[in-house]
């Protein structure tokens, strides 16, 4: 039995047990019929007495105003209601009970669709987590690769402090050459002036040396 088919059979199960408690309850409830018309049958219909010297009962459906029953005993107007309502429901069932076949065609053609798409569903899924890990696999390995940059980066700044201390000292080193170099400079140029001036010195003594030689070693008559 299909899943359809089961509501059918529930439906006119529920219908046809609710018309025989009515039965019942018609033929020995007793005569409290105004409780009996809040039963759900009658939430369509509209029941109601007339006044005068010959009350009557009319039952209207609330839909189109038409005319269901009229009639001196209640019970009466009541049974046709719920003639109507009972005619109603196996005509409802009857149509539900020829769209079965379209209703279960369309079913199976979707049960396929579906396996179809979970089929689908599934793959797009996988493909998904593919995606996943080797995007997460990207990410360990770029956050890798930034960490060990960011060392290297460290590592490059150390030594770029530690040359620029370098060169700072050999800057100072060099300018202390330039100043060493200045001096030199300035001690050469007074050497060159002393030895400058002993050469005129010792040349004048030389002079001075050959006139004297001269005078005391006249050369002879």
């Amino acid at each position: 039995m299909t899943k359809i088919s089961k509501i059918l059979a529930v439906f006119v199960a529920v219908a046809s047990l609710s018309f025989v408690g009515f039965a019942i309850a018609t033929t020995f409830g007793g005569p409290d019929w105004i409780d009996v018309m809040d039963a759900p049958y009658f939430q369509d219909y509209q029941i109601s007495r007339s006044v005068g010297a010959d009350p009557s009962w009319t039952a209207t459906r609330g839909s189109d105003g038409g005319q269901v029953a009229t009639s001196k005993v209640l019970p009466e107007v009541l049974s046709k209601v719920m003639d109507e309502v009972y005619q109603k429901q196996q005509q409802e069932l009857q149509e539900l009970q020829a769209r079965e076949p379209i209703l279960q065609t369309r079913n199976e053609r979707l049960s396929k669709l579906q396996e179809v798409d979970d089929k689908a569903l599934q793959a797009y899924i996988d493909k998904l987590r593919v995606r996943i890990a080797d995007l997460t696999q990207q990410e360990s390995d770029l956050t890798s690769k930034v960490t060990s940059m960011a060392e290297e980066a460290q590592k490059i700044e150390r030594q770029v402090v530690s040359r620029r201390e370098d060169i700072f000292r050999l800057s100072q080193q060099v300018e202390e050459l330039k100043a060493d170099l200045f001096r030199l400079k300035e001690i050469r140029a007074q050497l060159q002036d002393v030895n400058f001036q002993l050469n005129e010195l010792l040349i004048r003594a030389d002079e001075r040396n050959q006139l004297l030689t001269k005078e005391y070693n006249p050369k002879p008559q």
